[in-house]
């Protein structure tokens, strides 16, 4: 458990890229109703509103569907869709689609909650795909006497075309507000490789989760 813990910091220590030219704080809403059909399957509605530009500006508007299936205790599946629009900063819009499939592997050892995703998408814009993998390595740690959940996070974004382009580091901080919902503050950092003119963001974004 060390080593991840190390593995984790390591990453998140030696993300930031020292040449980025452009720097924005963005702040993304999120709000996700979740229910429950049997004992292995689930079905999550999500929506998404994100500003960018120091949070002035609407940038991005998503509603996502995923059903996700627990295989046991350490292993779970998923498939998902998720609509896009992109706003430019002039207001011009652009409309996007994703499919995306996930593997989910965790463990938990004591106090602590350890997860692996991955995930394979596929984005189309305009008769143009793309595709990506998104390995996200996750750590949470469950605090004695108290329901505040804290996790960290790391997220790797590789291009099928053979290049690694972005990662993403997160804190997080979770507590449920009733049996049925839960809230939690996120803050992420972002970095882009690989481009032109790299982009650091700073992300806040408060989330609502709902069992129906």
């Amino acid at each position: 458990m060390r080593t991840i813990i190390a593995s984790i910091f390591f990453f998140s220590l030696f993300s930031y890229d020292s040449n980025a030219q452009q720097n924005d704080f963005q702040l993304w809403n999120t709000l996700k109703l979740s229910k429950k059909i049997n004992k292995s399957l689930r079905a999550d509605l999500k929506y998404g509103a994100r500003f960018r530009e120091n949070a002035s500006l609407l940038s991005t508007q998503f509603v996502d569907f995923k059903v996700k299936y627990k295989e046991n205790k350490r292993w779970s599946f998923a498939i998902g869709y998720r609509s896009i629009s992109d706003y430019s900063i002039s207001n011009n819009l652009e409309f996007k689609n994703r499919f995306y499939a996930d593997a989910y592997f965790s463990k938990k050892l004591k106090r602590y909650f350890f997860s692996i995703r991955n995930r394979v998408l596929t984005q189309f814009n305009n008769n143009v795909s793309k595709e990506v993998l998104r390995q996200k390595y996750k750590l949470a740690y469950n605090i004695k006497k108290t329901k505040l959940l804290p996790s960290i996070s790391v997220e790797l974004f590789y291009s099928l075309d053979n290049y690694f382009y972005k990662i993403r580091n997160s804190f997080e901080l979770a507590y449920p507000l009733n049996k049925k919902m839960d809230f939690s503050l996120v803050y992420k950092i972002e970095n882009e490789f690989n481009v032109v003119d790299p982009f650091t963001l700073f992300i806040f974004e408060p989330k609502i989760s709902y069992k129906l």
